[in-house]
């Protein structure tokens, strides 16, 4: 009986990792770390093995975050996977990168032009988008088996529920055991040094709005925000909000959140570029309470889960005329048709344009979407009662921009779209990491050759 030799994998909590030195950063005490895991504070760990880094998890329960990472001989995270919290006690994988760095020998994707990155981007109901950049981008939908997506959230300590030896290029079992950080390291009680993915979040939204405000744009420019325009009152007989484009808005859903019936101000941000006489629409606001916002949070229509986006991702409307408006879910299928006759020209002093349907009096209110075509996120303010204050479109216009003396902004609140579950039980995974890793390179190895069999049929 051949008897395999158990691999000591060394267990170091620490703030996260230090791509320049490729090291832990500074470290954290076990107790810190578990206390951390049962506030829902975030905390990375460091799996090694004879003082090579294998394994780096990032855990923010708060979040609903854990992100694990895996190492190359270069001490080089080439591996990535990002699980998200949907349900009590249950991971879901919501994505999974690898990158591959050229290494300038060989042919195919190790040669210096083959270094490429493929990317699983899998939904709860387990279909997917394979993607492989290589000189050139090829998506291609799959469906991932429930065992390769859910995972059990395990108890604190349990990591080898989520990598075993085969993920870590080791032979034999595994042990984990704890490193207590050295006497002479600093040991840290703060922050982490990184974050968990978030949606995209909402910045200067009531400045927009503000006369005076001034905004320093990424474009080395200066943003002086007028008085808004008054566009008229918006019908809303049932109260269900649409935003969109109002020559394809047909059939679009409207957002989860409905208002009373009624009919409501919008109002669009207006702005001029400090030293020109000219300007762009940042925003558009339907003001449904004259309260101002204590918190804000995504508009969504059924279906989108805010969980489910990644870094600075957003679910937005769609525009390819240059124009937006907001309308009432009654009219999606009439005043589309009616903007085509009455809606084709701007005039120059104009901000707004109200169209409406003579048979039911229901109308739509349009607006230039600032810079022209794109997609733009809609969010909900709610005053500290919780009822619903306003819709704002964004043109992303000033998304990125610094507030500039005299302007005072009011940081936004947004909601967190996650539950924070951090007392949730915590079972055994019952999923088999290696068989994971070895699907995924079953994957990549699929599109991969779908790729070579694409560029072998291209005519020369």
């Amino acid at each position: 009986m051949v008897v395999e030799s158990v691999c000591t994998v060394d267990v170091t909590y620490c703030e996260g990792w230090d791509p320049v030195a490729r090291a832990a950063s500074t470290l954290v005490p076990e107790s810190e770390a578990r206390r951390r895991d049962e506030s829902g504070e975030p905390y990375a760990v460091l799996l090694s093995f004879q003082g090579q880094a294998k394994a780096l998890f990032q855990v923010d329960w708060r979040h609903g975050y854990l992100g694990l990472f895996l190492f190359d001989g270069q001490a080089r995270r080439t591996q990535e996977y990002q699980y998200r919290q949907l349900e009590a006690g249950r991971l879901h994988l919501r994505r999974y990168e690898q990158r591959r760095p050229a290494s300038g020998t060989g042919t195919g994707t190790d040669s210096p032009e083959g270094a490429w990155r493929f990317t699983l981007t899998i939904s709860p109901d387990g279909r997917a988008r394979r993607k492989l950049d290589s000189g050139g981008s090829l998506q291609v939908g799959t469906d991932v088996p429930a065992e390769h997506r859910t995972v059990a959230k395990a108890e604190f300590g349990a990591w080898a529920g989520y990598v075993d030896a085969r993920m870590l290029g080791l032979t034999g079992p595994i042990a984990l055991v704890p490193t207590p950080p050295r006497a002479e390291t600093p040991v840290s009680h703060g922050e982490a040094s990184w974050s968990a993915p978030m949606p995209l979040q909402p910045r200067h939204l009531e400045a927009l709005f503000t006369p005076g405000t001034r905004l320093a744009s990424d474009e080395e420019r200066t943003a002086v925000i007028a008085e808004p325009a008054r566009a008229g009152l918006l019908s809303l007989p049932t109260g269900s909000v649409i935003a969109g484009d109002p020559f394809t808005i047909h059939g679009a859903p409207p957002f989860t959140v409905t208002v009373p019936p009624g009919d409501y101000p919008v109002l669009i941000s207006t702005m001029r570029w400090e030293g020109d006489d000219w300007g762009e629409t940042p925003a558009a606001m339907l003001r449904i309470l004259d309260k101002p916002a204590v918190t804000w949070e995504p508009a969504l229509r059924p279906g989108e889960d805010a969980r489910l986006l990644g870094s600075g991702e957003f679910y937005g409307f769609g525009v390819d005329s240059g124009t937006a408006c907001f309308l009432d879910a009654s009219g999606r299928d009439t005043l589309p048709k009616i903007c085509e006759h009455q809606l084709t020209e701007w005039e120059a002093d104009r901000h707004s344009c109200a169209v409406s349907d003579p048979a039911s009096g229901i109308n739509l209110i349009a607006y230039l979407s600032g810079y022209g075509d794109g997609s733009y996120p809609v969010w909900i303010g709610r005053d500290a009662e919780g009822a619903v204050t306003c819709f704002v479109a964004d043109m992303l216009v000033l998304h990125n921009a610094e507030a500039l003396p005299p302007t005072v902004t009011r940081p936004a609140v947004c909601v967190s779209p996650f539950s924070g579950q951090v007392t949730d039980r915590r079972d055994a995974p019952f999923t088999d990491p290696g068989s994971t890793s070895e699907y995924m390179k079953s994957q990549i190895a699929d599109i991969v050759e779908f790729q070579q069999e694409l560029r072998s049929r291209r005519p020369y």
